[in-house]
C-alpha cells in the first residue's frame, strides 16, 4: 500500500517524488533503492528527486525536478523563465535550470538544476503545460489533492514574473561570460535589447517592472542592461530601433528623435523614429522583429499616405544599418537638413511628452 500511496502523491508532481515525500508515504529506504535498482520501476532525475517511470524526461519533468529539488518556495527564472513566459529572444534554455530561492534557504547546486539566492524573491506565476492540458482544465488553487504537498498541481510549475526572468537570464548569462571582446559586446547588446524590446512590445512585462529589476540587479552582469533599458526608455521598441538611436545619437546634427509616438494630426500611424518639426520620419524595416506587423502593401499604404501629407519617410533595413552606419546617417543628416529649408514656418505640430 505505501507504493500506492507514493505514486498517488507523484501523479501530482507530473510523476515526480523526492525522497522525503516517499519516506513521508511510508516506503522504506530499502524499497526506494529497490524500486532504482537497473531495470528497476524508477529513475533518479537529480539527487533526492525521481521520476516514478522509466524513459525519456521532457522539459516539465527537468522544471518540475529543479523545483522539487530547491524545496517548498522555489520559482524557476532565467531562460527557462523567458521560455515560460512565451518570450522568444531570450537565452536558448540548455540543460541547466536555474531557480531562485529566499536567502534563507540553504540549497547547493546540483546536477542540472542551479540554485540562486535572494533577498527580493517575487509572487510565484505559473506556467501550465498546454500542450497536455487541451482537454483539462487546470486544478483551482483552493483544492488540495494531496495533503502531503498541498501546493502541488499537476502540469503547473510556479516560475518568477517575465520581467525578473528577463533580467536573470541577462545578468546570469553576461557575469559567466569569460571573454568581453569588443564583437562579444555588441552580439551582447543587440540579443539583450531584442529581448528587453520584445517584453514590453508584446506586453509582457511593463516598463516599471523591467526598471526596477535592472536596477535592482546586481552589478556584475548588468551594465548592457543597464545600456538596453535606458533605449527601451526612450521609446525604442527594437534591437535595430536601438542601433539606430546609438547611430543618432553620434550625429552633431540630429536631436533626439521622437520613438514609437502617433503622429500629431494623423490617425493610426506610429512611427519608429520622426523629427515632427521636420515631418521627417525614419522606418526600420525590421521583419524578423515585427513579423506580426504591416505587411508589405499596408506599409505602401501608410508610406503613401504621410506622403500625400508632406512627411519624409526613410527606410531603413538591419542589415545596413550594421553594415554601412555611416552612409544612413549621412542620408538621415542630409534629408533633416533638406527639411529644414522646406520647413522653415511655424512647426505643425507638436507630439505629446514622451
Amino acid at each position: 500500500m505505501s507504493h500506492v500511496r507514493a505514486l498517488q502523491l507523484a501523479q501530482v508532481q507530473d510523476g515526480l517524488i523526492t525522497r522525503a515525500q516517499a519516506l513521508a508515504t511510508g516506503l522504506t529506504s530499502s524499497a526506494i533503492e529497490h524500486a532504482l535498482r537497473p531495470g528497476g520501476p524508477w529513475q533518479r532525475v537529480v539527487r533526492g528527486v525521481y521520476a516514478t517511470f522509466t524513459g525519456p524526461l521532457a522539459p516539465i519533468h527537468r522544471l518540475r525536478a529543479a523545483c522539487l529539488r530547491a524545496g517548498d518556495g522555489a520559482l524557476i527564472t532565467g531562460a527557462w523563465a523567458c521560455w515560460m513566459s512565451g518570450l522568444r529572444y531570450g537565452p536558448q534554455p540548455g540543460e541547466v535550470v536555474d531557480v531562485l530561492v529566499a536567502r534563507s534557504v540553504d540549497r547547493a547546486h546540483t546536477g542540472f538544476v542551479r540554485v540562486h539566492q535572494t533577498g527580493r524573491l517575487p509572487r510565484a506565476q505559473f506556467w501550465v503545460d498546454r500542450d497536455e492540458m487541451s482537454v483539462q482544465a487546470p486544478v483551482p488553487a483552493e483544492v488540495v489533492l494531496d495533503v502531503l504537498v498541498p501546493t502541488a498541481r499537476p502540469r503547473m510549475i510556479p516560475k518568477v514574473p517575465a520581467a525578473r526572468a528577463v533580467v536573470d537570464a541577462i545578468v546570469l548569462t553576461e557575469s559567466q561570460r569569460p571573454d568581453w571582446t569588443p564583437a562579444h559586446s555588441e552580439a551582447a547588446l543587440r540579443n539583450i535589447r531584442a529581448l528587453m524590446c520584445e517584453a514590453v512590445q508584446r506586453r509582457k512585462a511593463t516598463l516599471r517592472d523591467l526598471r526596477s529589476e535592472v536596477l535592482a540587479a546586481r552589478r556584475r552582469g548588468s551594465a548592457l542592461a543597464r545600456v538596453a533599458l535606458a533605449d527601451v526608455e526612450a521609446g525604442c521598441r527594437s534591437a535595430p530601433e536601438c542601433e539606430l538611436r546609438d547611430l543618432v545619437r553620434r550625429s552633431r546634427i540630429l536631436p533626439e528623435p521622437v520613438w514609437n509616438r502617433p503622429l500629431p494630426g494623423v490617425r493610426g500611424i506610429i512611427p519608429d523614429a520622426c523629427w515632427p518639426q521636420r515631418r521627417l520620419i525614419v522606418e526600420v524595416d525590421s521583419r524578423s522583429f515585427h513579423g506580426f506587423g504591416d505587411a508589405p502593401e499596408r506599409t505602401e499604404h501608410r508610406r503613401a499616405r504621410l506622403a500625400a501629407l508632406g512627411w519624409v519617410v526613410l527606410p531603413v533595413s538591419p542589415a545596413r544599418l550594421r553594415s554601412s552606419p555611416a552612409g544612413v546617417l549621412a542620408q538621415i543628416e542630409a534629408a533633416y537638413r533638406a527639411a529644414g529649408r522646406e520647413f522653415s514656418s511655424p512647426s505643425p505640430g507638436k507630439l505629446p511628452p514622451h
